[in-house]
């Protein structure tokens, strides 16, 4: 499993790589063979991978770091910066999202204000208060519409009044350049395929 994981999960969705993870197992048991002669799975088929994309909740990024209204805006900026990432959602107690201080924002913050000003500013202060939010069953195609309309780098997703994930644009640049990558790699298969029996 552990290979299978390994070498489907750089090309495939999480949700695609789970269920076909399961199906194979489902398959395999139902067979009678011992685990150690299961075959390894060398990649997903472009109608799993493919449905694998249709909905926000099926790629979100669900390893989140997030910081509190009252927090030092450095400290979201370490976030940012040790993690690589340009969004960090803030919550409350309650774990409701309340805002989302963006890389953007600690740029303006920085042009018009004083390096000893800044250093006491906190998140409250820079946040994008009500940050526009998809719930994890949002159609990818809304949710990169809903991106272009209101001019966002990244759409926190909601369960009920929970912050549960987030889809950036660099999500949807993945996904497509694996989408791309899949449908080149079918085309010249085809396209070797039949110049070989011609």
């Amino acid at each position: 499993m552990m290979k299978s994981h390994s070498a489907i999960r750089s090309s495939a969705a999480k949700d695609a790589t789970q269920r076909r993870l399961t199906s194979e197992i489902l398959a395999n048991q139902k067979q009678g063979q011992p685990v150690h002669h299961w075959p390894a799975i060398e990649k997903v088929d472009r109608e799993e991978w493919e449905h694998g994309y249709r909905t926000v909740g099926q790629f979100m990024s669900t390893d989140l770091f997030t910081v509190s209204p009252d927090d030092l805006i450095d400290l979201a900026a370490s976030v940012m910066d040790w993690r690589h990432i340009r969004h960090v959602p803030v919550e409350d107690q309650e774990g409701r999202l309340v805002g989302l201080v963006t890389h953007r924002g600690l740029l303006r913050m920085m042009v018009n204000s004083s390096s000893s000003n800044s250093k006491l500013t906190t998140v409250r202060e820079i946040m994008v208060p009500d940050p526009v939010t998809v719930a994890p069953s949002t159609s990818s195609l809304e949710a990169m519409e809903m991106m272009r309309t209101n001019r966002v780098g990244c759409l926190p997703v909601v369960e009920g009044d929970q912050l549960v994930g987030i889809i950036t644009s660099y999500d949807f640049l993945d996904a497509t350049a694996k989408l791309f990558e899949q449908h080149l790699s079918t085309e010249c298969h085809k396209t070797h395929t039949t110049a070989s029996g011609a």
